[in-house]
């Protein structure tokens, strides 16, 4: 997974934000803002890290089961895809 060059993390007022930038401003108006575990999904996909991998890091970083865990980076890493932040 790739994240989109358009697309910056930011952090404005202490909060975690997600900034479109360059052609991506045409297709999203605004800011998206990240909880924790988003966040961290997003700093694993700026170092190129797989699904699995950021599912670790996930583990290390949560105490939470595993499969809530998956679930939660399933529908995150699918809302980025149809926003065309993933690639």
């Amino acid at each position: 997974m790739k994240l989109n060059e358009n697309f910056i993390l930011k952090t404005i007022a202490g909060s975690p934000v997600v900034v479109p930038v360059g052609e991506a401003v045409d297709n999203i108006k605004g800011m998206i803002t990240l909880n924790g575990p988003a966040e961290t999904i997003w700093k694993c996909l700026e170092k190129g890290m797989n699904f699995e991998e950021i599912l670790n890091a996930l583990k290390t970083k949560y105490d939470a089961p595993e499969e809530l865990l998956k679930s939660d980076l399933t529908a995150f890493i699918e809302k980025l895809q149809g926003l065309r932040i993933v690639e």
